[in-house]
């Protein structure tokens, strides 16, 4: 069973969390931005109260030697986050104290090097934090984070292509106010997206219903089958309303936050055109006209410009001195997440030693890898280094093997 003071400590990291996600509302744009990044902490220590120590067969109240590792885990990684939570609420009563002074006093803080640096650092340790808290609850299929934020994204393209279908070919219509030409985008009230989107949730039902009535019928698919167990063994989870609250308005704030603007990058210059490294001449594709009307160009949304991948690279050091080959896990956010991670990673990396480089010989290695799979591929886009951040050395329990942590970003373009 788990101790008292571990299900004391959840309760109080989780207190402050919500405590400073509620203070946030009313502070500068600095600090206002880290909401959503302790939105999602909270969100995932939620998932630790409800998911393992309320549930009596999760591995926190077990007493064998891989419980017991995994729960050492678990202690260092809510400690982090009380860490960086703490960082970030001293952050927030220095400018309360600067706000019930003057003003100014703040906009002095937060433009000089010292001020710069404290919210940088304080804003990458609590995302840090988050991608490593989320990662370990990944490990037991918690990953809460990824599921919402996937979803919202292949639900914002599915919208944005019907849009742009029903805006190229729609026709000409009269609605209760004023007749829109051929065209010309009709507004939501007039959408018939929301129907589209219902109607395809129902079927997509009615199919998997389907499916399953036909393997449970009798002599469907003789040969040998897939063993089923005797007996149903409880898992142990629970609803969480407050968890579930938790949910509904992060979803609800993905939805209302904008797509990160992108800025194209310029290509590199060919050596057929020295004189001219601004205007590059374009392939011509051709195609038929039964390709067009099948395939029509404009029914594809708003494609993503750079694709986002989050890493976590372990280098382990043994006790005599020797260096284990590095391990590359993958962490899997929605693209806006990763984008702002860099960036944030980017602004402290200008300010402390954690920050990582394209030269860093993790960084290479884990390049060397990736557009070693994407030549194979036949792509012609490369991935290149985003950004990087040290999270620190993990001596484990017994200190026979000390891995060092880092978490890169990268993007292919």
């Amino acid at each position: 069973m788990a101790a008292l003071g571990d299900i004391a400590t959840i309760a109080h990291v989780l207190k402050r969390a919500y405590a400073l996600y509620d203070g946030c509302r009313s502070a500068p744009e600095e600090i206002f931005l880290a909401r959503e990044h302790i939105h999602a902490m909270a969100l995932c220590l939620e998932g630790v109260s409800s998911d393992l120590y309320t549930n009596p067969r999760s591995f926190v109240h077990q007493t064998t030697c891989a419980a017991k590792v995994r729960q050492h885990a678990l202690k260092v990684h809510i400690a982090s986050c009380d860490r960086s939570l703490h960082r970030m609420e001293s952050l927030l009563k220095k400018y309360q104290g600067f706000k019930g002074k003057h003003v100014s006093l703040w906009d002095k803080f937060r433009w000089s090097t010292q001020g710069k640096k404290e919210i940088a650092e304080s804003k990458a340790d609590l995302v840090v934090s988050t991608v490593t808290l989320d990662m370990f609850l990944s490990k037991e299929s918690l990953n809460v984070l990824w599921k919402l934020e996937s979803m919202i994204e292949a639900l914002t393209a599915r919208i944005s292509m019907f849009e742009t279908l029903l805006a190229q070919t729609a026709p000409a219509h009269t609605t209760g106010r004023a007749t829109l030409a051929p065209g010309r985008p009709r507004g939501r009230r007039d959408s018939n997206v929301g129907r589209t989107l219902v109607v395809s949730l129902v079927l997509a039902r009615l199919r998997k219903v389907l499916l399953s009535y036909r393997r449970k019928k009798k002599n469907a698919r003789p040969g040998q089958g897939r063993p089923r167990p005797l007996t149903r063994t409880p898992s142990g989870f629970k609803a969480s309303p407050a968890r579930t609250a938790l949910m509904h308005t992060y979803a609800s704030n993905l939805i209302t936050t904008p797509p990160p603007t992108y800025f194209p990058h310029p290509r590199p210059p060919s050596p057929d055109f020295p004189v001219l490294p601004t205007t590059f001449p374009r392939p011509i594709r051709r195609s038929s006209s039964l390709q067009n009307i099948q395939h029509p160009p404009t029914s594809k949304g708003e494609q993503p410009k750079d694709l986002y991948a989050c890493y976590r690279i372990g280098i382990g050091t043994l006790a005599f001195g020797g260096k284990t080959a590095p391990q590359f896990l993958r962490h899997r956010r929605g693209q806006a997440q990763l984008a702002k991670m860099a960036q944030i990673f980017s602004e402290a990396a200008g300010y402390d030693s954690k920050g990582l480089t394209e030269g860093d010989k993790r960084v290479k290695l884990l390049l060397r890898d990736m557009n070693k799979i994407e030549g194979k591929k036949g792509g012609r886009r490369k991935w290149y280094f985003a950004a990087g951040r040290v999270v620190g050395v993990d001596g484990g329990r017994t200190g026979m093997v000390c891995v060092e942590k880092a978490v890169v970003v990268v993007v292919r373009r």
